[in-house]
């Protein structure tokens, strides 16, 4: 590129010639010709040159600069561009010795002793330009100073001592015969200049080995806090030139002056290869010595790692949380005999410290260290519940984590089993988030659970008015259902309930701003005051029981329900109730004490009796009351969110059942089961017979009807006669009716089905991914990825963009490949009971049961749900385990020329399904005197329309 070109790119400035840029551009064409040069000296014409020495006066050292770079870069040059230097440099001594000052450390190739003696000439015009050309002579070019000029230096000295100092020391090495008066010089100034000394001494340190003398390391001891960063400098360098210098006496001298701070006195130690003093400093200084053990100790030097040195990290883990479990996870990696339980117990104390980091390590740590699955488990909740409040995505993150050790979790039943005990460790919220999934033996539960918790931790509103602060109202207030929960037991039952309640309105309000006014209801920051009643002022005294008291009337306000303290009247009405008893009490049975005691209490309470001892009864017994009254605020206030939800959910299942039937209906004799198919009215929106089909299932319920319907239909008469009309000896009343049978499974069998299984899933992720236009090079999950995506990402060139659905289920078909091909085969054997659905609202829950499906409510595709279940032609085949936990599931379909049979889905438990499903299913459509087809797909039949995910 010419010069022209490429000060054209550049340019900032509008301009027609070269003559008009450098007069309107300042700075701008200078810098750009001088960059051009460094690259292209010889391309630099004399035209150039000469007009850039016209304009010299616009920037003298930016020429003088030019005139260096061409002199360094072009040797044929040099001379000329020297000798046009010397011209100018008379008139502008000071640009020309600041640039040279500055530019010959690079260009020293051009130093000449002519240079020297400028430097000295013009040293007034400018002192510092002139030392940086000394102290590239001094550092590259020490032929061409002269013993005469140290004259020169000792002047200048107390003027410009760190430039001395560099000079000196520089020399120092390559004059050999003279170092010994260089150094003396040196260390007799150190207390003139000590600050200056030092950080000379440290710029030169690791090139001049044979100056660093006893005298001058002395001098840099002595000096050490005049510049206690450049002495760490100095002997980190020394470190290097000189280390058999480093003996007990000056390692010692060094320690004695880490009390600030330990400087680089690791990476001396570590250099030096003396690591009982490494580990020793390291526990004085624990925060920075466990950052420097992590970025210190990697690859081989992992090796070197002692256990006295992991000690550090047992004893002092929290003192840096994120690189003690950053390093702690290459231990377990590659040093894992040196990771044992004292280890983890210091890994599980410090979670609060950096719950992310935590989370991942202990992640690892259950893949790898069976033996700590309990604890390592348990962690991954103390994470959960102590993650900041702001931190919504972090928290999303770690369920969807803690959901994949979940299902890994219960493919071992005797892990399961152990899971689901009560834990004797850790937090309560801990302790409680772990039995809120891990206790439930029902898997649908602990899907719906999963899903609530995930919600709550999501959900995330600022704070209105001066408070400018996020929070987490679902999720907060669980939290705080769980630490007031009675001390004595950690029980879920009322978190489980607002989880649900909460994630269920989200689905049932009937707009955004109606759900959010809502949660704000639910915000436990900055409650206003409630004063205590006059005769109860003596409780403002305790600012926690204060604020629950505020934080309860408050909840009442926003519920429109008043709390029910019944501790205050039990307070209040304490001296009644003692003299009630009293008269009670039959003097002749001989309660003698017990009367005396009451009669104490009513004289204590009513102020008659003023001893010390009536003073203490009455600390003790407001103290006893302040329990209990706190007690009864926690439950209350816990009850005041469930009442309100509950009464939440009524009404607004009510005003849909009364949209549905036009007159309001009794909620409580309306089947419970029923209720959760009307969050499926979101899914249907602008789909009339989906939503028409919907709504007469849930009127056929509450009023007790059978659902003829789904077979008298016009369509789906017409159907049955196409079915009868191809297969004469079909069976109907048999088709979507109960048909059960129990096989005995075995695991032999699963390591095949899922390498089967997850090569259907990737196959089908790539005819969709083709199918929306992409061409991905093969069936590889990386390759299927990065088509995804591609598709994902925006492209103006572009002419359709894909459908949202199809890139829903090729990310879904991708995580069930990646899930299949983590999760280790199960070990379950045992019986499993094959059965068909007959009825619709079962069949709405098709894509739940932690399938990863599209047809779960959360799915782009859950409208196909409501389509299976109104659409007669089509049924679901559960598997379930002992207890019925629903562990896999098909989609199936009549057609005049079979039943189609579609993909099997598991909930990532790691049992393979696929051939036992394929003989019942075969054993069930002989049942219907039919037989299995392969290759066609069904239409919709009474639905709008319906997803099809691919038939097998």
């Amino acid at each position: 590129m010419g010069l022209m070109d490429y000060l054209r790119r550049g340019r900032d400035v509008e301009a027609q010639t070269l003559e008009e840029y450098f007069e309107k551009g300042g700075f701008e064409p200078w810098n750009r010709l001088c960059d051009y040069a460094r690259s292209n000296g010889a391309r630099v014409d004399e035209e150039t040159l000469k007009l850039a020495e016209r304009e010299m006066a616009r920037a003298p050292g930016s020429f003088f600069c030019l005139l260096l770079i061409l002199a360094a870069k072009d040797p044929d040059r040099r001379g000329a561009a020297i000798a046009k230097i010397r011209e100018h440099l008379h008139a502008h001594p000071k640009e020309a010795l600041r640039t040279a000052g500055y530019n010959l450390h690079e260009f020293h190739s051009v130093l000449d002793r002519t240079w020297i003696e400028d430097a000295f000439r013009y040293h007034d015009h400018d002192p510092e330009g002139a030392w940086g050309i000394l102290e590239s002579a001094a550092m590259y070019e020490s032929k061409l100073l002269r013993w005469k000029d140290v004259e020169f230096f000792d002047a200048h000295r107390d003027a410009w001592p760190r430039d001395y100092f560099v000079v000196l020391l520089s020399l120092a090495p390559k004059w050999a015969d003279r170092a010994g008066d260089l150094l003396r010089r040196v260390v007799d100034a150190f207390d003139r200049h000590p600050a200056e000394a030092v950080e000379a001494a440290a710029f030169a340190a690791s090139d001049v080995a044979a100056s660093q003398t006893p005298e001058l390391v002395a001098a840099v001891l002595r000096h050490f806090a005049a510049n206690a960063e450049k002495a760490w400098e100095f002997f980190d360098g020394m470190s290097k030139s000189k280390p058999e210098a480093f003996d007990d006496a000056l390692l010692d001298a060094l320690t004695a002056r880490t009390s600030d701070g330990p400087g680089k006195l690791f990476d001396i130690l570590r250099k030096l290869d003396r690591l009982e003093r490494y580990t020793a400093l390291a526990r004085r200084h624990p925060k920075e010595g466990i950052n420097h053990v992590r970025y210190a100790f990697q690859g081989e030097d992992i090796r070197r790692v002692r256990p006295d040195l992991v000690a550090l990290f047992r004893e002092s883990f929290a003192a840096n949380a994120y690189p003690a479990y950053e390093f702690l996870r290459r231990l377990v990696d590659e040093r894992p005999e040196l990771v044992g339980r004292p280890e983890i117990e210091a890994a599980l104390r410090a979670i609060p410290h950096a719950t992310n980091y935590a989370f991942g390590f202990f992640t690892e740590l259950l893949k790898t260290r069976p033996e700590f699955t309990r604890e390592a488990t348990l962690a991954l909740f103390e994470c959960l519940a102590q993650e900041p409040d702001h931190r919504a995505f972090v928290r999303s993150e770690e369920l969807n984590g803690i959901l994949a050790v979940s299902e890994a979790a219960h493919v071992k039943t005797g892990l399961e089993k152990a899971l689901r005990e009560p834990p004797q460790v850790g937090s309560r919220r801990a302790r409680a988030l772990m039995a809120i999934l891990f206790r439930q033996t029902l898997r649908a539960r602990r899907h719906v659970l999963l899903e609530a918790l995930r919600h709550g931790a999501t959900c995330v509103l600022w704070r209105r008015g001066g408070d400018k602060e996020r929070f987490s109202p679902i999720w907060d207030f669980m939290m705080f259902i769980i630490d007031h929960a009675a001390d004595d037991t950690i029980s879920t039952a009322a978190a489980e309930s607002f989880l649900e309640g909460a994630f269920q309105l989200r689905y049932l309000c009937r707009n955004g701003a109606e759900h959010e006014a809502f949660l704000r209801n639910l915000d436990l920051g900055s409650p206003p005051p409630t004063p205590f009643p006059d005769d109860l002022r003596f409780l403002a005294e305790d600012a926690e029981l204060a604020r629950l008291h505020d934080l309860v009337h408050e909840l009442g306000r926003r519920f429109d329900a008043a709390p029910r303290l019944k501790a205050i009247d039990v307070f209040r009405g304490r001296v009644e109730a003692a003299r009630r008893e009293l008269v009670a009490i039959d003097p002749k049975k001989g309660v003698t004490k017990r009367r005396s005691n009451l009669r104490f209490r009513i004289a204590a309470w009513t102020g008659e009796d003023a001893s010390a001892k009536a003073a203490d009864f009455l600390k003790r017994d407001r103290r006893d009351f302040a329990k209990d009254l706190r007690d009864n605020l926690r439950a209350e206030a816990v009850r005041l969110a469930l009442a309100a939800i509950d009464r939440s959910r009524r009404e607004l299942y009510r005003g849909q059942i009364r949209d549905l039937l036009d007159r309001d209906v009794d909620i409580t004799e309306v089947d419970p089961k029923i209720l959760p198919a009307f969050l499926w009215f979101q899914a249907v929106q602008g789909m009339k017979n989906n939503r028409k089909g919907l709504k007469r299932l849930i009127e056929d319920r509450i009023e007790k009807r059978p659902h003829d319907w789904l077979r008298n239909e016009t369509e789906a008469v017409a159907w049955a006669e196409r079915v009868r009309k191809a297969r004469p000896d079909v069976r109907l009343e048999r088709w979507r009716a109960p048909f059960a049978k129990e096989i005995q499974y075995r695991p032999a069998d699963a390591k095949v089905e899922k390498r089967r299984r997850i090569k259907a899933d990737l196959a089908q992720a790539r005819a969709l991914l083709e199918k929306a236009g992409a061409k991905p090079g093969s069936d590889r999950p990386d390759a299927l990825e990065a088509a995804l995506a591609a598709l994902r990402a925006p492209d103006p060139e572009r002419k359709t963009e894909p459908d949202p659905a199809v890139l829903e289920e090729v990310g879904l078909n991708l995580e069930r490949a990646r899930i299949a091909e983590a999760t280790p085969e199960s070990d379950f054997e045992g019986r499993i009971t094959f059965s068909v659905e007959s009825d619709p609202f079962e069949i709405l829950f098709m894509g739940e049961y932690g399938f990863a499906s599209c047809l779960s409510l959360r799915g782009s595709n859950a409208w196909s749900a409501v389509s299976n279940a109104i659409d007669v032609d089509k049924t679901v085949v559960w598997a379930r385990e002992p207890g019925g936990n629903v562990v896999g599931r098909r989609l199936l379909a009549l057609l005049p020329e079979g039943v189609v049979v579609f993909r099997t889905y598991v909930n990532r438990n790691g049992l393979a399904l696929d051939r036992a499903f394929d003989a019942f299913v075969e054993e069930y459509a002989a049942h219907c005197g039919t037989s299995i087809t392969h290759g066609l797909s069904p239409k919709p039949l009474l639905s709008d329309r319906w997803y099809d995910d691919g038939a097998i």
